[in-house]
């Protein structure tokens, strides 16, 4: 599994967020401790859901020509 996100470097620290996860930001040190931080993150958010109901989701309807 591929986890994507979108960081950059402020200060002395690499901060960041799981693109399907953009309001949870987290931060680093350096480039691994983020990548720890928001693998953490990503478990914090599967547990939730787990006892979340009414998730909100994306789809896409094709309509013929």
């Amino acid at each position: 599994m591929e986890l994507q996100y979108t960081y950059w470097q402020d200060g002395a620290f690499f901060v960041g967020f799981l693109d399907n996860y953009p309001d949870d930001s987290t931060q680093g040190v350096s480039l691994a401790e983020l990548e720890e931080a928001l693998v953490e993150v990503y478990k914090i958010k599967q547990e939730e859901k787990k006892h979340l109901t009414g998730i909100r989701k994306t789809g896409t309807i094709k309509i013929p020509a």
